[in-house]
């Protein structure tokens, strides 16, 4: 018993909330956790690591070397007071026949990230993205999921590949060739929307902060879209002028849209409508549009519990048990 609790309490240690004097990678393989220390602690946790396995992420800064195994990547959370970031570029490359899905939590990537090869269905929940890109444009990752993300600069959806994006804000997608591009009820900061052919939008609110006659192409889904006229603009234009059908679209002021949001990104910012805006445009599901309608509205807490209180005691007692006191919060 003795080892089964210690191996629960290595596992979760790695996910603690509070200051640490060094930053902790848990790989955790069935019942058995390996710790890792030190700012290379995902580079060998990884190395160590099997398709299926996790590993949870302190709080504090890591470097990251490639990734090619379906792993499940864990981390403090965006906004903590301690949050979880990887420093460097890195690539994401998972074989075509892993059964298992990688899939990422909670965690900030301060430059870019890459896929590479073919695979499909990596998940990217409740993170913090500067870049995303593919590595070689023969890359083909299919299925891929942001859920409560932010991308901060760019990404960019190659030739064979599809991206969902799901009550997310998007900086500036590039599209090449038949790459496909779902989104609902996100927040997307474009520079140009004429790339962005044969692409769905639904309940979202596009803003440009670039080409002022751009519009989304003939051949795009839009429904129930909003796009509030960027501050600075002394004209109004339609992005939405050039669609085939476009039912529920609107065009408005920009300071009806949101609360504080003036279109400059902030960490702080929450992207909050003001009541009017929640009140006149709804989405296809009646609820807003924007962050905090649909399914999964826009919130940054975890899937998985954090340690903000341990205390473990000095030594077992006559029964070969250890006393450990943990309080966790979401």
């Amino acid at each position: 018993m003795k080892k089964v609790l210690l191996s629960v309490v290595a596992m979760m240690i790695a996910s603690m909330s509070f200051a640490q004097n060094t930053v902790v990678a848990s790989l955790s393989h069935g019942t058995d956790v390996t710790m890792f220390y030190g700012s290379n602690a995902l580079i060998d946790a990884v190395a160590k690591a099997e398709s299926g396995d996790m590993i949870n992420l302190s709080g504090g800064t890591f470097y990251a070397s490639n990734i090619t195994k379906a792993i499940t990547l864990r981390g403090a959370g965006i906004d903590s007071e301690n949050a979880t970031y990887i420093l460097n570029n890195f690539t994401i490359e998972i074989p075509a026949d892993d059964a298992n899905r990688f899939t990422m939590e909670g965690i900030r990537c301060q430059n870019t990230m890459y896929t590479k090869g073919t695979f499909a269905n990596p998940h990217f929940v409740k993170c913090q993205f500067n870049a995303i890109q593919n590595a070689t444009e023969q890359d083909a990752v299919t299925n891929q999921l942001f859920v409560n993300c932010k991308i901060i600069d760019h990404i960019y959806v190659g030739a064979n590949n599809s991206v969902n994006f799901v009550s997310s804000y998007v900086t500036n997608i590039g599209k090449y060739q038949n790459g496909l591009i779902t989104s609902m009820n996100s927040i997307h900061n474009q520079r140009g929307l004429g790339d962005l052919k044969q692409s769905q939008w639904y309940n979202c609110i596009f803003f440009c902060t670039g080409y002022s006659e751009s519009y989304l192409p003939a051949d795009a889904v839009v429904m129930n879209c909003i796009y509030p006229e960027y501050n600075g603009n002394n004209y109004a234009y339609d992005i939405f002028r050039g669609l085939i059908s476009h039912p529920g679209t609107a065009v408005f002021k920009y300071d009806e849209t949101f609360k504080t949001f003036d279109g400059k990104y902030t960490d702080e910012q929450t992207f909050e409508l003001t009541d009017a805006a929640k009140a006149a445009y709804l989405g296809t599901d009646g609820k807003e549009v924007g962050l905090y309608g649909g399914p999964m509205p826009f919130n940054l807490n975890l899937s998985y519990p954090l340690i903000s209180k341990m205390e473990v005691g000095e030594q077992t007692d006559d029964k070969g048990q250890l006393e450990v006191t943990i309080e966790v919060s979401k």
